[in-house]
């Protein structure tokens, strides 16, 4: 069963303030909410996350098969470092539904983190709901993006 997907949408202006954001606004057009993007790599480690999306921009044209073409083909990385919480459910496998982010205005709550402090105000909160396999919340101090355009929807 997925988790629900959260009841609000990526603050922009946040999400165009961290490092490398505008540039992956500037490729896609648009904040990106990577649906239907390939969650290729996720590492927990030393404190730090690294989260990498294989996704595309949907277009509002189709192919001579019906299918929507995709374009604007990229794989971003979120780096966050500072991590002060995780809470993740699925599998391995996942087809992103939603990434989302915004900044905490409150703590989080005491009791919902049994072996470490928790995410307090000002931390990122960055939330992924999937169409299948993984999904969850990662609680940051700091978040940069990393953008790498692909050709054609090839690369490495």
């Amino acid at each position: 069963m997925n988790a629900p997907a959260p009841y609000w949408k990526t603050d922009e202006e946040l999400f165009a303030s961290l490092l490398g954001g505008q540039a992956v606004i500037d490729w896609f057009g648009f904040c990106p909410d990577f649906h239907d993007g390939e969650l290729e790599k996720l590492e927990l480690s030393g404190g730090n996350a690294t989260l990498r999306v294989r996704t595309h921009r949907m277009t509002s044209e189709t192919d001579a098969k019906g299918f929507i073409v995709l374009d604007r083909h990229a794989v971003v990385t979120l780096h966050m470092r500072g991590v002060t919480g995780v809470k993740l459910g699925g599998n391995a496998d996942s087809i992103i539904l939603d990434l989302v982010i915004r900044r905490l205005q409150t703590d989080g709550v005491r009791s919902d983190w049994e072996t470490c402090a928790g995410p307090i105000a000002g931390n990122i909160e960055v939330v992924f709901d999937t169409a299948i396999g993984l999904y969850g919340s990662i609680f940051t101090k700091e978040l940069e993006f990393e953008l790498q355009p692909l050709t054609d929807g090839v690369g490495s």
